[in-house]
């Protein structure tokens, strides 16, 4: 199947939640792209084995409707052989209501170990002029993907609990806490060991020769109490939001949440927070975001905000704003590179 463009990449975003995967995809902003072409999700693990969704804004060429059907495909990225799983790729619709178009589709195949061919779906997903009318908010269209594996080689551990799973519960639960943390008026409490394994900043408070380290209670700055929480989630959990909110965490809170991760080295969380940033960039975020990439060290970031904001129309709409007078006068160098970038852009 033909590859998907360069900047389909960033029109994607994925949400974990306790049952399925939820994938966003753009569909404004791809709906032109040619029959045979299409957005690939970001890579997802599920039960230990690597997938990715294949969304066909156009159809593919098996399709042969001249464009009036989306295409969706299921991919199979992992090595391992002869794995087998069902799975059911349902519609979200515009009310918020999972919602399949007719029925589930539901496949039980053997994966095999070439990527290359390795993918399941359907030609004819849905007309698009029904995806448009029911399934189509805000530009974008949210697939559910369900995926079971049925078996799996011999030494794979396919257990539905392990530990992961296990820590959770004993976050859930909240028993044993040997550390409180005052934040914004809240008390949230932790494990230190659970602290101290996920963040090299965190070991150095709780067992080092800080002051923190001989306190149960810790007074935490310039961090508010939803993003403390949300990285205490990500410690327990490796999981970048809770599932609960339909669209994800907003914008504000992803900004605060890198900055954080920042601050206690919690780099996985810090690369998630950076491609959550740069897939809903925006003219009211851009410029937010570049700051805190320059602040905080993100060169990837960085050069994804300024490729944004360097765009003529975006930087003709981002001068009138209070948030580029501001970079102006705190940031001037970044202005520089701005500035430098749209030169660039217009020759």
């Amino acid at each position: 199947m033909a590859p998907p463009s360069l900047e389909s990449q960033s029109l994607a975003a994925i949400k974990s939640l306790a049952h399925h995967i939820e994938i966003e995809f753009n569909y404004s902003k791809s709906k032109h792209l040619p029959v045979g072409q299409y957005i690939s999700s970001p890579p997802f693990t599920v039960k230990g084995y690597e997938w990715a969704l294949h969304f066909y804004p156009q159809g593919n060429s098996l399709a042969k409707s001249n464009g009036t059907h989306v295409s969706l495909f299921l991919k199979y990225l992992s090595k391992i052989k002869e794995v087998q799983a069902e799975f059911s790729l349902n519609i979200l619709h515009k009310n918020g209501e999972h919602f399949s178009t007719r029925n589930p589709l539901v496949y039980n195949n053997t994966f095999k170990c070439h990527p290359s061919s390795d993918d399941w779906g359907t030609s004819k997903f849905i007309p698009r002029v029904e995806l448009e009318n029911l399934f189509c908010k805000d530009g974008l269209v949210i697939i559910s993907c369900k995926i079971k594996v049925v078996s799996a080689p011999a030494g794979v551990d396919d257990s539905t609990n392990g530990l992961c799973h296990d820590i959770e519960k004993l976050w859930g639960r909240g028993e044993r806490f040997d550390v409180t943390f005052e934040v914004e008026e809240e008390r949230i409490c932790a494990h230190k060991f659970m602290l101290a394994a996920r963040s090299p900043v965190f070991e150095a408070e709780l067992y080092g020769s800080m002051k923190e380290a001989k306190s149960s209670s810790i007074k935490i700055k310039d961090i508010k109490a939803e993003v403390f929480k949300a990285l205490l989630r990500f410690i327990y959990t490796d999981k970048f939001d809770d599932g609960e909110l339909k669209r994800g965490l907003s914008d504000e809170l992803v900004q605060d949440l890198f900055a954080a991760a920042d601050r206690y080295a919690l780099e996985k969380l810090k690369m998630q927070c950076e491609k959550r940033l740069h897939v809903y960039l925006s003219i009211d975020t851009v410029l937010t975001t570049l700051t805190l990439a320059e602040q905080h060290n993100s060169a990837w970031l960085k050069e994804k905000c300024l490729h944004f904001a360097s765009n003529s129309k975006n930087f003709t709409q981002l001068a009138l704003t209070e948030e580029y007078v501001q970079m102006m006068q705190v940031f001037p160098s970044l202005l520089v590179e701005l500035r430098q970038k749209v030169k660039d852009s217009s020759n």
